[in-house]
């Protein structure tokens, strides 16, 4: 089974504004030292929760902001393998969320994850609605911003997506996170559209927790 992370069609560069956020920016320009980028997953659907953790480990920091970048998503028996990756331009735990979410999506459905892949691909494309937002981050406020789609809700073939066929895809994004990515959300809503408070059938939100320095990780 091919990765996301091996295909690079999954997004158009430069062909919207949040495909250049994600594919074009260097989202480590924040990071001055080799360390890790930690992540909080929780996912709920109906009275099922699932929580975790995600971690990149970050080395090789160079000049143009590129790094190399060692992933761990979930744990135990959760974890999902991802192969290392070098000279990275960007923050890869987007691409590692939505290769799980699409794969999750395929095993629910019994559709294609590469179908559901081009519908995020197209989504992305069309320049989806961009906001900005204010995010409570170790006491304070900051700023950033925040994309919104909903790949799957006009597809001519939405029969197969029964209770996804509306299925929200937020991105929040902020230069003064480490990492430049805060937050990974999809919203299966209980209806066609959906603002926050409403009930929802399912969610998964992958958060920024902290950033921790290579040299206190040697002594932990």
């Amino acid at each position: 089974m091919a990765s996301i992370l091996s295909l690079p069609i999954m997004a158009e560069k430069g062909f919207s504004d949040i495909n250049n956020d994600l594919f074009d920016s260097p989202h480590m320009k924040n990071i001055k030292k080799e360390g890790s980028l930690n992540y909080i997953f929780i996912s709920k659907h109906g009275e099922k929760i699932i929580k975790d953790t995600a971690r990149i480990d970050i080395t090789n920091i160079r000049n143009n902001f590129r790094t190399d970048q060692k992933y761990f998503f979930f744990t135990k028996k959760n974890n999902k393998p991802f192969s290392n990756r070098t000279n990275m331009l960007g923050n890869g735990i987007f691409m590692l969320f939505l290769e799980w979410d699409i794969h999750d999506l395929e095993r629910k459905t019994k559709g294609s994850w590469r179908h559901f892949q081009r519908r995020i691909r197209w989504a992305m494309a069309k320049n989806p609605p961009k906001k900005e937002v204010e995010i409570n981050y170790q006491g304070k406020k900051i700023k950033g911003i925040q994309y919104t789609f909903q790949p799957y809700a006009d597809d001519k073939n939405s029969k197969r997506y029964g209770d996804y066929l509306n299925k929200y895809y937020i991105f929040t994004l902020s230069k003064e996170i480490p990492g430049t990515i805060y937050q990974i959300r999809t919203i299966t809503p209980e209806t066609k559209t959906w603002t926050e408070g409403d009930k929802v059938i399912a969610e998964a939100r992958l958060t920024f927790a902290e950033f921790i320095i290579a040299r206190r990780l040697s002594e932990n």
